[in-house]
């Protein structure tokens, strides 16, 4: 906040007197707060670093945004003929349901990990000009986000070519991709703000990654899990934010209130305590080496 005092008798205001500006930082309003209002002033870098994001990783492609198209359908093959042996038998129509929730998984994993590149990345720029950067994660998570609904028209597509229901229940899909935007960028948060500390955050978090990959029922069903254990599987916040893109496309019907009210709360929590958290240490980012 600043305050205008009068230089000839210090008592404040006066119409003698030149009036010298003084920063009072003990006015400054919380860093959360102010990180906030901050992201808010700077939406425009948002929007042209996701833009930059975007261009950037399809400059030297040959097929450019189609490989967005192609890349999930890919993974989806090889994981299908590996797995298929094993769930397939278990699982109807069992490519469009491994779709569905790797590409959940991928957005998620993705956006994190370019979460935490992002704002260590950004320290030579919020060196020489004042940026905050949270804008870096957030428009790391826009980044992955626009690819995230380019490839569900490939996932549509193939729910079609298997016959299955799809109907006006898909219009939830974008609520739920919000959610998970929201889980995402809280996670991020927290991970960049540890890696300010411990620089090999990023290995660790990625090997975390393939666990977290392989506990959430995207290659295999939740049915095949003794009952006694779903209470196990259902903790896992990425399991509730799976089947809310995962049922309008291959069931035809809006995920049970159940999962929404657990992904919405979780995701609100987890961004809530990431924006906490890296607001508090932003500060420790300077002094990375």
């Amino acid at each position: 906040m600043i305050r205008e005092y009068d230089d000839t008798s210090g008592r404040g205001l006066s119409a003698r007197g030149p009036l010298t500006p003084i920063y009072d930082s003990a006015a400054r309003p919380h860093p959360f707060v102010e990180e906030l209002r901050e992201i808010f002033r700077y939406r425009d870098l948002v929007v042209q670093w996701s833009r930059r994001n975007i261009q950037l990783r399809y400059k030297r492609s040959v097929l450019g945004v189609v490989w967005t198209l192609l890349e999930p359908l890919m993974l989806m093959t090889i994981l299908a003929l590996v797995f298929s042996n094993a769930f397939g038998d278990l699982i109807s129509d069992f490519p469009v349901y491994l779709l569905s929730g790797l590409i959940l998984f991928d957005f998620f994993s993705r956006s994190t990990l370019q979460i935490v590149e992002e704002i260590i990345a950004s320290q030579s720029l919020a060196e020489r000009i004042h940026v905050p950067r949270s804008a870096f994660a957030v428009a790391a998570v826009v980044t992955y986000l626009v690819n995230w609904l380019i490839a569900h028209l490939p996932l549509i597509g193939l729910a079609l070519v298997f016959g299955r229901d799809v109907n006006a229940s898909i219009l939830t899909i974008p609520a739920g991709m919000l959610l998970a935007a929201l889980f995402a960028l809280g996670i991020g948060l927290i991970v960049a703000t540890m890696g300010a500390f411990f620089l090999d955050i990023r290995l660790t978090y990625q090997v975390l990654l393939t666990g977290w990959f392989y506990a959430t029922p995207i290659i295999y069903s939740l049915s095949i899990v003794p009952e006694s254990r779903h209470w196990i599987f259902r903790l896992n916040p990425v399991l509730h934010l799976v089947e809310l893109v995962r049922k309008p496309i291959y069931d035809g019907v809006v995920a049970p209130a159940e999962h929404w009210l657990i992904a919405g709360g979780v995701s609100i929590s987890v961004l809530v305590a990431g924006w906490a958290v890296f607001t508090h240490w932003r500060n420790a980012f300077d002094y990375r080496s």
